[in-house]
């Protein structure tokens, strides 16, 4: 087909040439020519939609990509377009059956896999996802992935018994697979079946003996046993919990005046946001990571935070007894994010699964947190472990008092959780992960 003497595909590389090099007028202009002439032009549809969607007019995006597909359902690409400007526009479920769509036609894609996993999360459309997994299973018998994400699924939907063989299938695929190993062992214990949830945290273990769901899921089932001796290495709080007052930084003559930066800081923080990850978060704001650009204080923080982490290192020194000093220091990126509570803040027994060290300072304390009689309201509590396990044994543990200028590191297998309190004055936490998932 020509495109007034031009061949429809000359015509669409010269509009694609304009719209990549930024020239979205010139490009709207071919790609409406283009449409002119042949109005079902899929590939055109699908471009024009994009720029749609970069001009801000998601509808007409929206509605330009599905004609798209609907004159070629079979082109990859669209389905994932259209897929990414429903999520631009905040229809999260409309994104999750167009990214379904997508893996029929590419159903090995990683990428669509993680994509339809965070958006069931978002919209708690699991029995979908659970669903679309099965087919998957059912079509791909080898899929390690597609058995795994399907027990993560049908954990978060109690179906522990169906979770627990999915897992299995996956480990049978890639008895490499530790994630596999670790998921398997926090069902089995999630199940009341704590021996066999051991077996399945030293499987993890013997392929990585710091992986840090496997040694937080163990020390529960240790403790649910009374296996004190085994225990106590792994929940040492006074070796493993490392707190400090930490001096000014240059520029700053008091700690109080840093810590009064911090607050208008995160306080005026782009992201700072509601509750944004609703697991366990409660009544409280949160920002992204502090760390993404290079903004003061947030700079002078980062430092001090790098050069707290060599000193604990160097404290605890290395322990081929211990699976949390024996191996040497990870590849890791550093993230921080702070948090912002009021009356009933808190935040729910976690772990930081995909880290090696965790820590928090604190900016602001309300006086309600330091009272003497307050409970611990306000504290740090190391120890329990989430109230979705059934737990029969009283977990040993410890709290810690926040107080302006002070900083905790912890290994980031450690539960630990906020207390909740009753006070509107504001409580501002900068919490830290020294993540191995993003190091370079």
């Amino acid at each position: 087909m020509s495109q007034g003497g031009v061949p429809i595909d000359a015509a669409l590389a010269e509009a694609k040439a304009a719209h990549e090099t930024g020239n979205l007028r010139k490009a709207a202009r071919l790609y409406k020519r283009i449409l002119n002439r042949d109005p079902q032009y899929a590939p055109a549809l699908n471009f024009y939609g994009i720029l749609a969607s970069q001009r801000g007019d998601n509808v007409s995006a929206i509605k330009r990509i599905a004609q798209a597909i609907a004159n070629d359902g079979g082109t990859l690409d669209y389905h994932i377009n259209l897929a990414v400007v429903h999520e631009a526009s905040g229809s999260d479920s409309d994104a999750f059956d167009c990214y379904v769509a997508a893996l029929a036609i590419d159903p090995r894609n990683q990428d669509i896999l993680g994509r339809l996993s965070s958006i069931a999360q978002s919209t708690g459309r699991y029995e979908d996802f659970v669903a679309t997994l099965t087919g998957l299973c059912d079509a791909i018998p080898d899929y390690a992935e597609a058995f795994y994400l399907r027990g993560l699924s049908l954990n978060i939907l109690r179906r522990l018994d169906e979770a627990a063989d999915s897992l299995r299938k996956a480990i049978s695929l890639a008895p490499g697979f530790t994630l596999g190993h670790a998921n398997l062992a926090s069902v089995l214990m999630d199940s009341g079946k704590p021996a066999e949830a051991l077996a399945a945290c030293n499987d993890c273990l013997l392929l990585d003996p710091a992986e840090t769901f496997a040694l937080a899921t163990k020390s529960i089932v240790l403790a649910e046993q009374g296996n004190h001796e085994a225990l106590r290495p792994l929940i040492d709080f006074e070796t493993l919990l490392d707190t400090r007052m930490l001096e000014p930084p240059p520029g700053y003559d008091s700690i109080s005046s840093f810590n009064v930066a911090l607050r208008d800081a995160v306080l005026a923080h782009p992201t700072l946001r509601l509750d944004p990850n609703h697991r366990s978060c409660h009544f409280a704001d949160q920002t992204d990571d502090l760390f993404l650009d290079d903004k003061e204080p947030f700079v002078a923080f980062e430092a001090m935070i790098r050069s707290a982490m060599q000193d604990y290192r160097r404290k605890l020194s290395r322990n081929a007894a211990h699976p949390f000093l024996a191996n040497p220091l990870p590849k890791t990126a550093l993230v921080s994010w702070a948090t912002v509570m009021r009356s009933q803040g808190h935040q729910s027994a976690h772990i930081h699964p995909t880290s090696w060290l965790s820590g928090v300072y604190y900016v602001s304390v309300p006086d309600l947190v330091h009272r003497g009689d307050n409970a611990h309201k306000g504290w740090i509590e190391f120890g329990r472990p989430p109230e979705h396990y059934p737990i029969t044994v009283e977990p040993d543990v410890t709290f810690l008092e926040p107080v302006e200028g002070k900083l905790i590191l912890f290994p980031s297998y450690l539960y630990h959780r906020t207390v909740p309190y009753e006070d509107d004055a504001m409580r501002i936490s900068i919490a830290f992960d020294f993540d191995t998932t993003l190091a370079s």
